[in-house]
């Protein structure tokens, strides 16, 4: 099959089952794809790293045949001996995989707006309201572009600008696998929502479909370093505002890393939940996740959903959080994945063996074995890294 039959089919097959948020980004360049021989109407996108065959998202098909087609997919890894992981599924997808016997971890939390509920109204706003009427003193306004009616060649210029300015400060690779890029070249289905200040662009925000759920999802933002107050709020609401009015019914901001505010889990122990919190605390300042998840919370989502990394053999083995990491960010992940556990594990090997404010009361023998187990853990991943082939680590 051709390139753009392939393309054309796939586009077909995320109007009929695209469920998962950022399931519109399957379309990126860097995915291979993977069909049913059994005749499923599916696909699965994926990318592989250091023997470890990364699915983004949960498969595209109709829910009935998740499991069918993801056994198909798993003796394909199988014989190619390729560990077999689904990156930040939904949990519709989670309960199939687990019953699968699938290893799952929790990674994050996805706030989910109902647009035709959204309001901000109430004492519980009142900050944020007061955030977006500084904007519109300063002369702020947000306007949809439309450029496959009329292109703006003053604004995609500065857009161009603000994408170079974002590259220059995050100073690693382009984010890619289950995230897009402004594609101005190629919209096709995108929106693009722009903050404009005399009619120049201080922001934008680049949102694709989510089809099966008459959503959309924010998945790219570009702004300046230095913004007026207020911006950002302004940006998102406003275009909460138009998509309502156009008909939309659910929006989403996308994943916040690693959080356990609004969704109880019983199936993680207290340890492990430490362990993650360490990490959201710790590891996560890397690209400020926890900042993120502030962020988002602010706009009082309807409701969360929990997002999960799901692997196969059911033992998590070390080199999946590399692969992961990787497909993400290509650029010097082994190095600095390695100082980031080093500062995880300074900060577990300070705590004392008294009570941890995170999880309410804790044994003295309860912290003792973290430290041993999250030593032991610490050790095992950095010489997991370090047997990695140098020719793995050096692919993008």
């Amino acid at each position: 099959m051709c390139k753009e039959n392939e393309t054309a089919q796939i586009e077909e097959l995320l109007k009929r089952y695209g469920y998962h948020s950022q399931s519109y980004n399957i379309l990126r360049s860097d995915k291979s794809y993977f069909f049913s021989s059994s005749g499923i109407d599916g696909v699965i996108a994926y990318v592989v790293k250091a023997n470890v065959a990364m699915a983004a998202g949960d498969p595209v098909c109709d829910p009935s045949n998740i499991h069918l087609f993801v056994t198909e997919f798993r003796s394909f890894c199988k014989e190619r001996k390729l560990h077999c992981c689904f990156q930040s599924i939904t949990e519709r997808c989670k309960d199939i995989l687990e019953d699968m016997g699938f290893g799952m971890i929790k990674i994050g939390e996805e706030p989910i707006f109902d647009l035709e509920k959204f309001s901000l109204e109430g004492s519980k706003f009142r900050g944020l309201r007061k955030n977006i009427n500084q904007a519109k003193k300063q002369g702020l306004s947000v306007v949809e572009y439309h450029p496959l009616l009329e292109r703006q060649p003053e604004w995609e210029k500065d857009m161009e600008e603000l994408s170079a300015i974002w590259q220059k400060f995050k100073g690693s690779g382009e984010f890619s696998f289950l995230i897009g890029e402004p594609a101005l070249d190629n919209p096709k289905d995108r929106k693009y929502f722009l903050a404009l200040l005399d009619n120049k662009v201080e922001a934008f925000v680049v949102c694709t479909p989510v089809y099966t759920r008459n959503g959309i999802y924010f998945d790219v933002m570009r702004r300046k370093e230095k913004t007026l107050n207020g911006m950002p709020q302004l940006l998102f609401t406003e275009s909460f505002r138009i998509l309502k009015e156009q008909g939309f019914t659910m929006a989403t901001l996308g994943t916040a890393p690693l959080s356990y505010e609004h969704v109880d889990d019983p199936n993680h122990s207290r340890i492990i939940k430490l362990a993650l919190k360490l990490a959201f605390n710790r590891l996560g300042y890397f690209h400020r996740f926890k900042p993120l998840y502030k962020f988002k919370r602010q706009f009082g989502p309807t409701s969360w959903e929990g997002r999960y990394l799901s692997f196969s053999p059911k033992l998590f083995n070390p080199v999946i959080l590399y692969a992961l990491l990787k497909v993400y960010d290509p650029t010097s992940v082994t190095r600095i994945l390695s100082y980031r556990i080093d500062l995880a594990w300074n900060g577990i090997n300070k705590i004392k063996d008294g009570s941890v404010d995170f999880i309410g009361s804790t044994s003295g023998s309860v912290i003792k074995g973290i430290k041993e187990t999250s030593h032991k853990a610490v050790v095992t991943t950095k010489k997991t890294l370090h047997k990695i082939p140098s020719s793995i680590k050096g692919k993008k």
